[in-house]
This record gives structure tokens, sequence and C-alpha cells, in this order.
């Protein structure tokens, strides 16, 4: 039973229902009613902060998301930037430093094609 925790938090409410309608002197082996229910209701703290903090993270990750979505905008405006002044542009170590390929470091791009030993091109 202690790998249930939904099961337990059901068990553990229905308890404090019933303990709460009996006097708090009332002794069930070697606890009374009332230091029952104070360790029920630790539990169920416990529960509740969970809950809470789960709350408080999924409003976080939406914060951390328009965050993101700002800080992508002004970081493709800083690039652009970057780009079109006149003392960096796409050769500077700023350009490259952001992630980019120098323009001076760049290949052409153009390439032939090799011929098999046979003389026919391949496919």
């Amino acid at each position: 039973m202690r790998n249930y925790p939904k099961r337990n938090e059901i068990m553990f409410e229905r308890a404090i229902v019933a303990l709460r309608s009996l006097p708090p002197e009332t002794r069930f082996k070697k606890l009374t009613a009332a230091e029952i229910l104070e360790q029920l209701e630790r539990s169920m703290a416990s529960r509740r902060r969970l809950e809470d903090l789960d709350n408080e993270l999924a409003l976080e990750s939406v914060v951390r998301e328009n965050e993101d979505e700002r800080s992508l905008d002004v970081l493709e405006e800083f690039v652009d930037g970057v780009i079109g002044h006149a003392d960096y542009g796409r050769d500077s170590a700023l350009y490259e430093s952001l992630g980019f390929v120098r323009k001076s470091k760049r290949k052409s791009g153009l390439t032939r094609r090799r011929k098999e030993k046979g003389g026919t091109p391949m496919p």
C-alpha cells in the first residue's frame, strides 16, 4: 500500500473525516485521535504542497516560453544588426562567435561530379 499515493490519499481523507467526528482524546492503541489526525494532516499538507509546486512549474514554463519568444526576436534583430554593421558584418569574429560561418571561411559550394573509372557518370 505504500506505493499507491492516490489510493493512500483517498484513505487518508476518509480517516480524517472519521477522526474529526470523534473526541480528540479518544485512544487507539498508543495514539490519540488528535495525534493520528495530526500525522494524516501532515501527509495531506505535503500533497497540497506538491500540487502547488506542479502548478507553479506549469506557470513558470509558460513564462519561460514567452520570454524565449521575445529573446529570439531580439536575437534576430541583433544578428541582423551585426550583418548590416559597417565595422562587423558577415566576415567578423563577432558573427562567428554567434555560431555562424564567416563569409571568408565559407566554401563556394560548387563541385564537379566525379566519373567512374569506366567513363560513365555516377547517378
